[in-house]
């Protein structure tokens, strides 16, 4: 047995805390990190890794564990050894990925923590083709919550744009089998609306990446939505204006990328006159929060 003791005694005991001591709504609260518990570490890592889908360790690392490597590579490893965290290899890079049975956990865990009962965790890798894309969302998440932490502003849930699509698939073809065409793209249009997401010119859904749903109370309804994007270098001007003009929050992917979002934004805005690249920014959150 591992010196540090049995990792599953670990999530349990965080899982007996009281609920005042217990979650991202206290993550959020502006509390000193290093006060935080090892047994709340461990619950806060799994519930993203979980919600996230990929995560790389040392950015789980960053986020949860203060930066410190030994506590993180001490949390991953306790969460491997209970069996609800992979770590893998893809071409040189390491990813974290949930088991089936650490989603199951994490679904016990996120509404303890003050997650939204409806929020959707995954287990395994999604399509290797999108893992640096998924990689990058994890840090782009991460910065607007601390962007909202310090607004004073509750997370309660985050949607995967693979959920939404699906969701509003699902809806719409059932009313298009019963009620035909014109009755589907009313639902999708009326969805789209209630969920902030922005129709493009000819009534397709431009969608974000994951957005994010906030509260201003930490149990109060859910009152503004982020809808975050990951663009990379290879993202076409027309792309970035259309979704920095539906008030997205641009975060590139990495070096290359930001380099050209930069470029494409700064072209954009002189090109009118300071005013037409839209109400999303790089990586900012206050134009892209809609309703709030």
């Amino acid at each position: 047995m591992s010196r540090w003791g049995d990792a599953r005694d670990d999530l349990r005991h965080a899982e007996r805390e009281p609920a005042r001591q217990r979650g991202h709504r206290r993550e959020l609260a502006g509390r000193d990190p290093e006060r935080r518990s090892f047994q709340d570490r461990l619950q806060a890592s799994l519930v993203d890794v979980a919600v996230h889908r990929a995560v790389a360790p040392r950015d789980l690392v960053k986020h949860q564990f203060g930066g410190h490597p030994f506590a993180g590579k001490r949390g991953i490893d306790h969460l491997v050894k209970a069996g609800w965290v992979e770590e893998r290899q893809h071409r040189g890079t390491k990813v974290l990925t949930a088991t089936e049975a650490g989603r199951r956990t994490a679904n016990t865990v996120a509404p303890q923590r003050g997650w939204a009962a409806e929020q959707r965790t995954w287990s395994g890798l999604g399509k290797q083709t999108d893992l640096k894309h998924d990689l990058a969302l994890y840090r782009a998440v991460a910065e607007a919550r601390e962007q909202l932490e310090a607004r004073g502003l509750h997370l309660q849930r985050i949607r995967l744009d693979a959920e939404m699509r699906g969701e509003i698939m699902r809806r719409t073809e059932a009313v298009r089998a019963a009620r035909g065409k014109p009755a589907a793209d009313a639902l999708r249009e009326e969805i789209a609306e209630r969920l902030d997401l922005p129709l493009d010119d000819k009534g397709a859904i431009l969608w974000p990446d994951a957005q994010i749903e906030v509260a201003r109370e930490p149990d109060g309804p859910v009152e503004g939505r982020v809808n975050i994007e990951i663009t990379t270098e290879h993202y076409s001007r027309a792309s970035i204006a259309a979704k920095s003009a539906a008030g997205f929050a641009l975060h590139p992917s990495g070096a290359k990328a930001a380099r050209h979002l930069a470029s494409t934004l700064s072209s954009l805005s002189s090109s009118s006159g300071g005013a037409g690249s839209g109400g999303g920014r790089r990586g900012g959150i206050e134009d892209g929060l809609l309703d709030l």
